[in-house]
Protein backbone atom coordinates (compact mmCIF):
# COMPACT_ATOMS: atom_id res chain seq x y z
CA UNK A 1 0.00 0.00 0.00
CA UNK A 2 3.20 2.88 0.74
CA UNK A 3 4.51 1.64 -2.42
CA UNK A 4 1.04 2.13 -4.13
CA UNK A 5 0.84 5.66 -2.48
CA UNK A 6 4.59 6.45 -3.30
CA UNK A 7 4.15 5.68 -7.13
CA UNK A 8 0.91 7.48 -7.30
CA UNK A 9 2.16 10.52 -5.35
CA UNK A 10 5.25 10.05 -8.49
CA UNK A 11 2.60 10.21 -11.06
CA UNK A 12 0.95 13.10 -9.93
CA UNK A 13 4.15 14.96 -9.50
CA UNK A 14 5.20 13.95 -12.86
CA UNK A 15 2.24 15.12 -14.53
CA UNK A 16 2.62 18.55 -12.47
CA UNK A 17 6.04 19.14 -13.13
CA UNK A 18 5.44 18.18 -16.86
CA UNK A 19 2.42 20.86 -17.02
CA UNK A 20 4.68 23.68 -15.52
CA UNK A 21 7.72 22.96 -17.12
CA UNK A 22 5.30 23.15 -20.36
CA UNK A 23 3.61 26.32 -19.43
CA UNK A 24 7.46 27.68 -18.96
CA UNK A 25 8.22 27.09 -22.26
CA UNK A 26 5.29 28.62 -23.87
CA UNK A 27 5.84 31.67 -21.91
CA UNK A 28 9.21 31.91 -23.01
CA UNK A 29 8.43 31.26 -26.24
CA UNK A 30 6.09 34.62 -26.08
CA UNK A 31 8.92 36.38 -24.66
CA UNK A 32 10.70 35.49 -27.54
CA UNK A 33 8.20 36.47 -30.19
CA UNK A 34 7.82 39.71 -28.79
CA UNK A 35 10.90 40.58 -28.01
CA UNK A 36 11.67 39.87 -31.54
CA UNK A 37 8.70 42.07 -32.56
CA UNK A 38 10.12 44.83 -30.41
CA UNK A 39 13.22 44.52 -31.94
CA UNK A 40 11.74 44.62 -35.21
CA UNK A 41 9.93 47.90 -34.87
CA UNK A 42 12.64 49.57 -32.88
CA UNK A 43 15.04 49.00 -36.02
CA UNK A 44 13.07 49.69 -38.38
CA UNK A 45 12.58 53.17 -35.85
CA UNK A 46 16.07 53.62 -36.20
CA UNK A 47 16.17 52.91 -39.85
CA UNK A 48 13.86 54.87 -41.42
CA UNK A 49 12.77 53.78 -45.06
CA UNK A 50 14.56 54.47 -47.79
CA UNK A 51 12.59 57.34 -49.86
CA UNK A 52 14.88 56.04 -53.71
CA UNK A 53 16.48 52.80 -53.76
CA UNK A 54 20.35 52.46 -53.52
CA UNK A 55 20.27 50.40 -56.77
CA UNK A 56 18.61 50.53 -59.90
CA UNK A 57 18.40 47.32 -62.06
CA UNK A 58 17.26 48.02 -66.07
CA UNK A 59 16.33 44.97 -68.50
CA UNK A 60 17.88 46.78 -70.93
CA UNK A 61 17.60 43.98 -73.70
CA UNK A 62 15.84 40.46 -73.25
CA UNK A 63 18.78 39.58 -76.57
CA UNK A 64 20.77 36.43 -75.10
CA UNK A 65 22.87 33.89 -76.93
CA UNK A 66 22.89 30.91 -74.80
CA UNK A 67 19.69 29.04 -73.80
CA UNK A 68 20.60 27.89 -70.30
CA UNK A 69 18.76 25.12 -68.45
CA UNK A 70 17.63 27.53 -65.56
CA UNK A 71 17.16 30.46 -66.88
CA UNK A 72 13.16 31.55 -68.05
CA UNK A 73 15.09 33.86 -70.88
CA UNK A 74 13.22 31.71 -73.68
CA UNK A 75 10.03 31.85 -71.93
CA UNK A 76 9.33 35.50 -72.05
CA UNK A 77 7.33 37.12 -74.48
CA UNK A 78 4.83 40.02 -74.33
CA UNK A 79 7.35 42.98 -74.08
CA UNK A 80 10.09 44.35 -76.19
CA UNK A 81 13.00 42.40 -77.04
CA UNK A 82 15.05 45.92 -76.40
CA UNK A 83 13.89 48.52 -73.67
CA UNK A 84 12.66 51.65 -75.66
CA UNK A 85 16.15 54.46 -76.43
CA UNK A 86 13.33 56.94 -74.83
CA UNK A 87 12.22 54.58 -71.99
CA UNK A 88 16.13 54.13 -70.52
CA UNK A 89 16.37 57.85 -70.76
CA UNK A 90 13.51 59.19 -68.42
CA UNK A 91 14.73 56.15 -66.06
CA UNK A 92 18.21 57.28 -65.44
CA UNK A 93 17.10 60.94 -65.42
CA UNK A 94 14.46 59.37 -62.60
CA UNK A 95 17.15 58.40 -60.63
CA UNK A 96 19.47 61.74 -61.29
CA UNK A 97 20.45 63.53 -57.87
CA UNK A 98 18.77 60.63 -55.79
CA UNK A 99 22.20 59.17 -54.61
CA UNK A 100 22.00 55.68 -56.49
CA UNK A 101 24.46 53.67 -55.38
CA UNK A 102 24.56 51.19 -57.92
CA UNK A 103 23.38 50.81 -61.66
CA UNK A 104 23.05 47.32 -63.54
CA UNK A 105 22.05 47.32 -67.33
CA UNK A 106 20.57 43.92 -66.48
CA UNK A 107 17.64 41.63 -65.52
CA UNK A 108 17.02 39.12 -67.87
CA UNK A 109 19.11 39.55 -70.58
CA UNK A 110 22.69 39.64 -71.91
CA UNK A 111 23.58 43.05 -71.64
CA UNK A 112 26.50 42.98 -74.17
CA UNK A 113 24.06 41.87 -76.99
CA UNK A 114 22.09 45.04 -76.28
CA UNK A 115 22.66 47.47 -79.49
CA UNK A 116 22.49 50.64 -77.01
CA UNK A 117 25.17 49.30 -74.31
CA UNK A 118 27.47 52.13 -75.49
CA UNK A 119 25.16 54.68 -75.26
CA UNK A 120 23.65 53.33 -72.39
CA UNK A 121 26.91 52.92 -70.12
CA UNK A 122 28.21 56.94 -71.44
CA UNK A 123 24.87 58.11 -70.52
CA UNK A 124 24.73 56.80 -67.08
CA UNK A 125 28.25 57.90 -66.72
CA UNK A 126 27.35 61.40 -67.60
CA UNK A 127 23.69 61.21 -65.79
CA UNK A 128 25.25 59.43 -62.16
CA UNK A 129 28.84 60.06 -61.82
CA UNK A 130 28.24 58.72 -58.33
CA UNK A 131 26.57 55.18 -59.23
CA UNK A 132 28.76 52.19 -59.82
CA UNK A 133 27.84 49.82 -63.22
CA UNK A 134 27.84 46.48 -62.86
CA UNK A 135 28.00 44.41 -65.92
CA UNK A 136 26.66 40.79 -65.85
CA UNK A 137 27.68 38.53 -68.89
CA UNK A 138 28.18 35.13 -69.36
CA UNK A 139 31.20 36.37 -71.45
CA UNK A 140 30.16 35.21 -74.97
CA UNK A 141 30.53 38.63 -76.86
CA UNK A 142 33.04 39.84 -74.58
CA UNK A 143 35.82 40.42 -77.50
CA UNK A 144 38.60 43.04 -77.19
CA UNK A 145 36.24 45.91 -78.52
CA UNK A 146 33.39 45.38 -75.67
CA UNK A 147 35.95 45.20 -73.50
CA UNK A 148 37.68 48.13 -73.98
CA UNK A 149 34.42 49.86 -74.22
CA UNK A 150 33.76 48.20 -70.57
CA UNK A 151 36.83 49.83 -69.82
CA UNK A 152 36.39 53.16 -71.33
CA UNK A 153 32.98 53.75 -69.27
CA UNK A 154 34.56 52.54 -65.78
CA UNK A 155 32.30 49.96 -64.89
CA UNK A 156 32.67 49.18 -61.76
CA UNK A 157 32.72 45.54 -61.87
CA UNK A 158 31.70 42.81 -63.66
CA UNK A 159 30.13 39.46 -62.64
CA UNK A 160 30.89 36.16 -65.79
CA UNK A 161 27.94 33.46 -65.01
CA UNK A 162 30.12 30.15 -65.63
CA UNK A 163 28.31 27.14 -63.99
CA UNK A 164 31.00 24.45 -64.84
CA UNK A 165 34.54 24.06 -64.82
CA UNK A 166 34.57 21.18 -67.54
CA UNK A 167 33.36 21.46 -71.30
CA UNK A 168 30.69 18.96 -70.71
CA UNK A 169 29.37 20.16 -68.00
CA UNK A 170 29.29 24.26 -68.87
CA UNK A 171 27.81 23.36 -72.20
CA UNK A 172 25.39 20.98 -70.72
CA UNK A 173 24.14 24.12 -68.72
CA UNK A 174 24.78 26.92 -70.62
CA UNK A 175 23.31 25.79 -74.38
CA UNK A 176 24.51 27.47 -77.24
CA UNK A 177 27.56 28.36 -75.92
CA UNK A 178 30.90 27.10 -76.72
CA UNK A 179 33.13 26.80 -73.11
CA UNK A 180 36.86 27.48 -74.80
CA UNK A 181 35.59 30.89 -76.35
CA UNK A 182 33.94 31.94 -73.02
CA UNK A 183 36.90 30.86 -70.83
CA UNK A 184 39.21 32.69 -73.55
CA UNK A 185 36.88 35.47 -73.48
CA UNK A 186 37.25 36.07 -69.60
CA UNK A 187 40.85 35.96 -69.52
CA UNK A 188 41.38 38.34 -72.08
CA UNK A 189 39.33 40.80 -70.23
CA UNK A 190 41.64 40.17 -67.22
CA UNK A 191 44.69 40.38 -69.45
CA UNK A 192 43.33 44.20 -70.36
CA UNK A 193 42.90 44.81 -66.68
CA UNK A 194 46.64 44.69 -66.04
CA UNK A 195 47.22 47.66 -68.02
CA UNK A 196 44.22 49.38 -66.84
CA UNK A 197 44.75 52.59 -64.01
CA UNK A 198 41.13 52.20 -62.59
CA UNK A 199 40.21 49.63 -60.20
CA UNK A 200 37.62 47.24 -61.82
CA UNK A 201 36.52 44.57 -59.76
CA UNK A 202 35.75 40.91 -61.20
CA UNK A 203 33.65 38.15 -60.17
CA UNK A 204 32.46 34.80 -61.35
CA UNK A 205 29.21 33.22 -60.40
CA UNK A 206 28.61 29.47 -60.26
CA UNK A 207 24.84 28.76 -60.12
CA UNK A 208 24.99 25.36 -58.52
CA UNK A 209 22.61 22.02 -59.32
CA UNK A 210 22.56 18.79 -59.22
CA UNK A 211 24.25 18.16 -62.36
CA UNK A 212 27.48 20.67 -61.65
CA UNK A 213 27.95 20.40 -58.20
CA UNK A 214 30.72 18.19 -58.19
CA UNK A 215 32.69 20.51 -59.58
CA UNK A 216 32.51 22.85 -57.04
CA UNK A 217 35.88 22.37 -55.46
CA UNK A 218 38.00 22.15 -59.16
CA UNK A 219 36.41 25.60 -60.46
CA UNK A 220 37.20 27.46 -57.04
CA UNK A 221 40.62 26.01 -57.13
CA UNK A 222 40.78 27.40 -60.84
CA UNK A 223 39.41 30.96 -60.63
CA UNK A 224 40.64 31.75 -56.69
CA UNK A 225 43.22 34.35 -57.50
CA UNK A 226 41.99 35.00 -61.17
CA UNK A 227 39.12 36.90 -59.89
CA UNK A 228 38.50 39.24 -57.00
CA UNK A 229 35.40 36.88 -55.99
CA UNK A 230 34.21 33.07 -56.58
CA UNK A 231 30.55 33.15 -55.90
CA UNK A 232 29.01 29.76 -55.69
CA UNK A 233 25.30 30.09 -55.31
CA UNK A 234 22.61 26.84 -55.57
CA UNK A 235 19.70 27.74 -58.36
CA UNK A 236 17.31 29.42 -56.81
CA UNK A 237 14.70 28.20 -59.21
CA UNK A 238 13.49 32.18 -60.28
CA UNK A 239 10.65 32.47 -58.29
CA UNK A 240 9.16 28.65 -58.85
CA UNK A 241 8.27 29.22 -62.17
CA UNK A 242 12.22 28.65 -63.84
CA UNK A 243 13.18 26.15 -66.16
CA UNK A 244 14.70 24.35 -63.10
CA UNK A 245 13.57 24.16 -58.94
CA UNK A 246 15.17 25.70 -56.10
CA UNK A 247 18.62 23.26 -55.34
CA UNK A 248 19.44 22.62 -51.69
CA UNK A 249 19.29 25.68 -49.50
CA UNK A 250 18.55 28.42 -52.03
CA UNK A 251 15.77 29.75 -49.36
CA UNK A 252 18.12 29.68 -46.55
CA UNK A 253 20.16 32.49 -48.60
CA UNK A 254 16.45 35.23 -47.64
CA UNK A 255 15.60 37.71 -49.42
CA UNK A 256 17.91 40.49 -50.08
CA UNK A 257 16.08 41.92 -53.60
CA UNK A 258 12.88 44.03 -52.59
CA UNK A 259 14.25 46.02 -49.69
CA UNK A 260 16.94 48.10 -51.44
CA UNK A 261 16.45 47.80 -54.76
CA UNK A 262 14.10 48.21 -57.52
CA UNK A 263 13.92 46.20 -61.12
CA UNK A 264 12.64 47.60 -64.32
CA UNK A 265 11.33 45.38 -67.25
CA UNK A 266 11.88 46.37 -70.87
CA UNK A 267 8.55 47.64 -71.02
CA UNK A 268 9.02 49.84 -67.92
CA UNK A 269 6.99 47.80 -65.36
CA UNK A 270 8.49 48.08 -62.14
CA UNK A 271 8.69 44.63 -60.07
CA UNK A 272 9.92 43.64 -56.59
CA UNK A 273 12.92 41.68 -57.66
CA UNK A 274 14.79 39.50 -60.28
CA UNK A 275 12.61 36.39 -59.95
CA UNK A 276 9.74 38.49 -61.41
CA UNK A 277 10.79 37.72 -64.93
CA UNK A 278 6.94 37.17 -65.55
CA UNK A 279 5.70 40.47 -63.72
CA UNK A 280 3.43 38.68 -61.63
CA UNK A 281 3.69 41.11 -58.97
CA UNK A 282 3.68 45.07 -61.23
CA UNK A 283 3.82 48.17 -58.56
CA UNK A 284 4.18 50.47 -61.16
CA UNK A 285 5.05 51.85 -64.95
CA UNK A 286 7.66 54.49 -65.32
CA UNK A 287 6.41 55.30 -68.48
CA UNK A 288 3.06 56.93 -67.02
CA UNK A 289 5.04 57.38 -63.28
CA UNK A 290 8.01 58.90 -62.03
CA UNK A 291 10.71 56.15 -60.47
CA UNK A 292 10.33 57.67 -57.03
CA UNK A 293 7.05 58.34 -56.94
CA UNK A 294 6.23 54.29 -57.64
CA UNK A 295 9.17 53.68 -55.07
CA UNK A 296 7.30 56.05 -52.40
CA UNK A 297 3.88 54.38 -53.47
CA UNK A 298 1.34 52.62 -50.62
CA UNK A 299 1.93 49.48 -52.40
CA UNK A 300 4.97 48.75 -52.70
CA UNK A 301 6.00 50.40 -49.29
CA UNK A 302 3.72 48.09 -47.53
CA UNK A 303 5.35 45.16 -49.55
CA UNK A 304 8.76 46.26 -48.77
CA UNK A 305 7.52 46.59 -44.69
CA UNK A 306 5.94 42.58 -45.06
CA UNK A 307 8.98 41.63 -46.74
CA UNK A 308 11.84 42.84 -43.79
CA UNK A 309 9.41 41.46 -41.41
CA UNK A 310 9.12 38.04 -42.94
CA UNK A 311 5.57 38.79 -44.24
CA UNK A 312 5.58 36.94 -47.75
CA UNK A 313 2.05 35.58 -48.45
CA UNK A 314 1.22 39.72 -49.94
CA UNK A 315 2.98 39.09 -52.96
CA UNK A 316 2.23 36.42 -55.79
CA UNK A 317 6.47 36.11 -56.68
CA UNK A 318 7.02 35.56 -53.17
CA UNK A 319 4.91 32.88 -52.52
CA UNK A 320 6.13 31.35 -55.51
CA UNK A 321 9.61 31.39 -54.20
CA UNK A 322 9.64 30.43 -50.88
CA UNK A 323 7.32 27.22 -51.63
CA UNK A 324 9.67 26.26 -54.86
CA UNK A 325 11.40 23.06 -53.77
CA UNK A 326 12.56 19.99 -55.07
Amino acid sequence: MYLKQIVAFDNSSLSQLLLHTLAILSIRAVLRAQIKRRIMSVRLDVMPPLSFPRSVLVETTLRCPADCIFCPNKKISGRPIDMPWELFIKIVDDCRGKGVAGFHPFINGEPLASPCLEDALAYISRTLPEAAIHIYTNGYLLDDSTTEMLLRYNVCEVHFSIDGFSKQVYEQHRRGLIYERVIANVKGFLAHLENHTVKVGTRVVFTMTPDNEGEVPAFRQFWEGLVDTVDILPCDGRGGEGRLPAFKDAQKLGCFQATESTYILSDGSVVACCKDWAGYTVLGDVNINSLQSIWNSTEYRSLRDDISRGILSSCEVCRRCVSDSL
